[in-house]
């Protein structure tokens, strides 16, 4: 019997388990919320029957605009930081040349032993 052959039960097992699972799970979501797959209603009122509105509050726009204020000033510092740091200079004598020198040196030596 090939590999194969023993897999197949297994994977085909596995695959009605999980397509069962998911199922279950999808008739327990529905019992707990009702409403998530139907219309939403608007709460009423119990006196009047009219539906009710809440209020719509606005955003803090001096609260907002300060934690701008303070990202942008951060990332000018961060941004100043990331400037300021000097490149590390290679060492005199390594340019291009010189490095393919010892490479190529290093390579007959690995391979001549």
């Amino acid at each position: 019997m090939s590999t194969a052959e023993m897999l197949r039960p297994w994977v085909l097992g596995i695959a009605v388990a999980v397509g069962l699972t998911g199922c279950a799970s999808l008739d327990a979501r529905d019992g707990v919320v009702g409403a998530s797959r139907g219309r939403l209603e608007p709460a009423l009122d119990p006196e009047t029957g009219r539906p009710i509105l809440l209020p719509i509050l606005m955003p803090d726009m001096n609260e907002d605009t300060m934690r701008a204020i303070k990202e942008l000033g951060a990332r000018r510092r961060r941004d100043a930081l990331r400037e300021s740091q000097p490149e590390r200079p290679s060492p005199p004598g390594l340019d291009y040349d010189t490095a393919q020198g010892i490479q190529s040196q290093n390579l007959e030596k690995a391979l001549g032993r």
